[in-house]
């Protein structure tokens, strides 16, 4: 199967984004027409939101972290997020356990 039509988040951002340090969801339609998404989380992005957590109390004051199957990448760029997904779709036979399906 072939990635196709891909939306990200953080391009659509007016002030910009720091790819080491950002998390976003991504939306994307598969050859055979089944449309999907994924929160992507930089390793550094994690780091940051504990050290907020940690300052702001949430999360018993960072020390714990939940997001629903967050795909975690060293940054946040477009190649690297196709090259990611692709991967995935290749290797993984029940997409569901890493992606969320968007139904129509």
């Amino acid at each position: 199967m072939e990635i196709k039509n891909v939306w990200f988040e953080f391009e659509e951002w007016q002030d910009g984004y720091d790819e080491d340090d950002e998390n976003a969801d991504v939306r994307f339609e598969l050859s055979d027409g089944t449309k999907w998404c994924a929160q992507f989380v930089t390793y550094r992005n994690l780091i940051s939101l504990s050290e907020k957590n940690q300052e702001t109390g949430e999360c018993l004051c960072g020390k714990y972290f939940y997001a629903d199957k967050p795909i975690f990448v060293s940054k946040m760029s477009r190649e690297l997020i196709i090259s990611v997904i692709d991967d995935i779709v290749r290797h993984e036979s029940d997409l569901t356990c890493v992606f969320t399906r968007i139904e129509d």
